[in-house]
């Protein structure tokens, strides 16, 4: 079985496997836990490919052990026996994801330690879940030095990675999910699933659209002057995102030209709208104020600057 095959699947109870055992019941695929591995070490490394970033250059050690999980393969219930009693469920699943990520795996002696650890989770998640949540893990960590002045707004969002993993969860179990078993296809989905902040939900494009987008808060602010009127920001900002209600546009210039937002803190970003093709952010720090807008089908990022003089004491920012 190939973990295309086995996305959909939940991953229930597992046996430990050794390498030798592997070799002989399984073949060169070996089993599903170390295909698992595998791809996420080659999401690691495509992932620097696609973002230009520094390749580690420490190898990974080779797996003392792996996991043969029920139903995968008919020898399951023999190794089952030979090594009593069967991991459950949450302990299977805590046990790949710690052979999909740890650096340095641990030793057959601390297994079952590491497996006591997991939480039990109703119903077990199923492979795509936890290659989901792997792989946007490896994305987000990947895009910290390319969110620039967003950075603290997208970090502080408790659902960030959450979305992120369910748009990437979606696409692992749709019609074309089988192809993301593949490193650089994966990463390229991970990449857009964890960029939803910018694009807001907006379908997968090809892979080179995907680049342009995580690259794009890296290129320089546009300088525009000193900041305009209501009216004219409102019309600035209908014009970058079509589509949006006159009035929801109405309060988001209100408040790009005024500041005043409850709770929010503009130095590390507020939000405008989040929607598929229709985002915005504010941030104003000392006397400049900074929109950043991605609309459209095509995911078109526009990053301004203007210059903010204050309307008074009260309005000046610390």
């Amino acid at each position: 079985m190939n973990l295309a095959d086995a996305l959909a699947q939940p991953l229930g109870r597992a046996a430990f496997l050794t390498p030798d055992a592997e070799a002989q019941l399984l073949g060169p695929g070996g089993a599903l836990a170390s295909q698992l591995a595998a791809l996420s070490a080659g999401v690691g490394t495509a992932l620097g490919e696609l973002l230009t970033l520094p390749v580690n250059p420490l190898p990974r050690r080779p797996l003392p052990w792996t996991l043969l999980t029920e139903g995968e393969h008919p020898g399951w219930s023999l190794l089952a026996l030979s090594d009593p009693p069967a991991l459950s469920a949450a302990g299977c699943a805590h046990l790949a994801a710690h052979l999909a990520a740890a650096p340095q795996v641990v030793s057959p002696a601390q297994r079952r330690a590491v497996a006591g650890q997991a939480t039990q989770k109703s119903p077990p998640p199923a492979w795509a879940d936890l290659l989901a949540e792997r792989s946007v893990i490896q994305a987000a960590q990947a895009l910290l030095s390319h969110w620039g002045v967003l950075a603290a707004s997208v970090g502080l969002n408790p659902h960030h990675r959450p979305r992120a993993t369910e748009l990437l969860r979606a696409e692992l179990l749709g019609k074309q999910g089988a192809q993301l078993t593949q490193p650089l296809s994966l990463a390229s989905a991970a990449l857009w699933a964890a960029l939803w902040p910018l694009h807001g939900g907006l379908p997968r494009p090809e892979q080179s659209d995907v680049v342009r987008l995580a690259t794009a808060l890296r290129q320089p602010a546009e300088a525009c002057g000193p900041l305009p009127p209501e009216a004219d920001l409102a019309r600035s900002l209908a014009e970058s995102l079509p589509g949006l209600d006159v009035a929801y546009v109405a309060a988001a210039a209100r408040t790009l030209r005024w500041g005043n937002v409850a709770g929010a803190d503009p130095g590390s970003g507020v939000c405008l709208s989040c929607q598929p093709g229709a985002s915005a952010y504010w941030l104003r720090r000392r006397r400049e104020v900074q929109l950043i807008t991605c609309s459209g089908p095509g995911a078109a990022v526009r990053n301004r600057v203007w210059t903010w003089e204050g309307e008074g004491k009260e309005n000046v920012p610390s």
